[in-house]
């Protein structure tokens, strides 16, 4: 399977050095198809050669001397030996000056042995100029044909003068008028410059477009790998071809995703799209690699070649996670702040008049002469009386926040106070707390504040496990920060749920106020820190907390404040 195509890419702007990786690749394919081009040729004289051995006597009397033979066995190991040679060269432009001298050579030996400046067989020193053209460049396509013109002079003078005579298949030629062989020659020669000229025009052109072609694909991918936002390109069944390196970040995608279907990396993407058109813009959550839930909006477009067929999707994408959480927070801080305010006026008009009656059921169970139904109704009042009493205070407390008096501590020291004084209360004495510290990074923190998070998190686990298992804390360093997280083995807080547990009122206990996390909530904030909660129903909870160190805290960190993190397996 390829790699996909974010993993091709290369920074920084396009290189017209003739060593840059794109044009080295470009240039090693071209002579690896010169190369089959001239392994063809070799095959073709060679079926000629046998045929020629079978047919004709005289013809076969020449082939037995082993020369052709030889010449032949030469080009083809030549050839074997270059090819084996090139994906391992650095060297191309050695590497195609010795074919090229090699081409030359071998079709001098085939000029000569098939008779000189009367032979038929000059196109082959054509071959050899664009074979230089084709893996060379404008320079080595001339020396190629001014060593093919200079061969040719050489030759036909040494014929001319008789000090070497040409062979038609292994015998003496007779020699040629002078005439004859210096038209041939220049002929030959023509046809050479010919050849040159066209071939260096050529190459000027199609270097100038594969300049371009270069330009513009380096700036389509740096344009796609700049891109904030994820990009998919899909074939016509929906399967992956191409992604971005956003896309790769976001989605966690690795090479191997190339060629399975977006159902694997989107998995809902095909039960969403239906019900809206295509170039419309959808919502959709996924789980990332590592168990995150991104929040993602997506929009389609066709792909379309150049003519205009369709050939696929492309699907462009953006985060909204952050956003969905921020939007969350404001919905929240509203519904807050309504409720604090209409809170705190109903808890103060309630105060007084629970006070006076408070007192009046004190001053009643002080008489004389009450009968046991009369004390049993007083008890029940006082009571009630308490509870609501310490509901207000809850309250209040809420709606009216005390300022974190901030000092530098040790997380683990604050825990394990927590758990000792914890653990010391006899109606805890079935649990089993758990304590694990890692690095115990020194935070910025209110102490009496922070034990109060601490005591409410571990009670509320105890009580999820009905006071009978094991809580598990763990403290250790996260970056810059100080994670504490505190995880029971209970049965876990439903989907439905897991949004409003830190709202006041919401509570699923026969008793419950619905405070204590909404306080653990506002508290964990006021002291710059974050907390999340992670749920498997019938597998527990787990309730992260995050504090920034006392070296990273802010001059004004009492003021800062993330959006509220949760999430749920059902």
């Amino acid at each position: 399977m390829q790699s996909p195509p974010s993993a091709t890419l290369t920074a920084g702007v396009p290189s017209h050095h003739p060593t840059s990786k794109g044009e080295t690749e470009a240039r090693r394919r071209r002579i690896s198809y010169f190369m089959l081009f001239r392994l063809g040729m070799l095959a073709v004289f060679t079926v000629v050669a046998v045929v020629l051995a079978y047919t004709d006597t005289r013809a076969a009397k020449a082939l037995t001397t082993g020369f052709a033979w030889m010449t032949l066995v030469v080009g083809f190991v030549l050839t074997i030996l270059f090819a084996r040679r090139l994906p391992h060269t650095d060297d191309l432009q050695r590497f195609v000056w010795l074919q090229t001298a090699t081409d030359i050579v071998l079709a001098a030996v085939v000029v000569q042995m098939s008779g000189g400046a009367d032979s038929g067989f000059h196109w082959l020193f054509l071959i050899a100029v664009l074979g230089a053209a084709t893996m060379g460049g404008p320079r080595m396509t001339w020396t190629a044909a001014g060593a093919c013109v200079l061969i040719l002079v050489v030759l036909g003078a040494l014929q001319w003068t008789g000090t070497v005579e040409p062979t038609m298949l292994g015998e003496p030629i007779p020699p040629l008028p002078p005439l004859v062989l210096w038209g041939a020659v220049g002929r030959t020669t023509a046809a050479l410059f010919g050849v040159t000229f066209l071939s260096a025009y050529l190459g000027r052109q199609l270097s100038s477009t594969v300049t371009e072609v270069g330009e513009l694909r380096v700036l389509n991918e740096n344009i796609v790998r700049s891109l904030a936002s994820g990009l998919l390109t899909l074939d016509t069944d929906g399967r992956l071809l191409y992604f971005n390196p956003a896309a790769e970040h976001l989605l966690r995608l690795t090479p191997d995703a190339v060629g399975t279907h977006v159902e694997q990396t989107l998995p809902g993407l095909s039960d969403a799209w239906p019900a809206a058109e295509l170039d419309s813009r959808i919502e959709l959550s996924v789980e990332a690699s590592d168990a995150e839930t991104l929040h993602l909006g997506l929009s389609r477009v066709p792909l379309r070649d150049g003519t205009g067929e369709r050939v696929g999707d492309l699907i462009n994408f953006t985060d909204l996670t952050q956003i969905q959480n921020l939007t969350e927070q404001v919905r929240r801080n509203e519904r807050l702040a309504a409720l604090g305010g209409l809170a705190a006026s109903v808890a103060h008009e309630i105060r007084n008049p629970l006070t006076a009656i408070a007192g009046c059921a004190e001053l009643l169970g002080s008489t004389p002469d009450l009968d046991a139904q009369d004390t049993k109704l007083l008890r029940v009042i006082l009571r009630e009386s308490t509870r609501l009493s310490d509901l207000i205070a809850d309250l209040l407390a809420f709606t009216r926040p005390k300022k974190p008096q901030r000092v530098r501590l040790s997380l683990a020291n604050a825990v394990r106070d927590t758990r000792e004084a914890f653990t010391a209360d006899p109606m805890n004495k079935g649990l089993d707390v758990d304590l694990r510290v890692g690095t115990d990074v020194p935070i910025m923190a209110d102490p009496a504040q922070l034990s109060q998070v601490i005591w409410n998190l571990v009670r509320n686990a105890g009580e999820a496990m009905d006071r009978n298992g094991s809580i598990e804390i763990d403290i250790d360093q996260d970056g810059e920060r100080c994670r504490l997280a505190i995880a029971d083995h209970g049965p876990g807080i439903p989907a439905d749920r897991i949004e409003r547990i830190f709202d006041p009122f919401f509570t699923t206990k026969e008793h419950g106020s619905g405070f204590g996390l909404a306080i653990v909530h506002r508290v964990v904030e006021d002291n710059g820190g974050t907390i999340e909660v992670h749920s498997v129903v019938g597998e527990g909870a787990t309730f992260v907390l995050r504090f920034p160190s006392a070296e990273h805290s802010a001059e004004h960190s009492d003021t800062f404040s993330v959006p509220l993190i949760t999430d749920s397996k059902m």
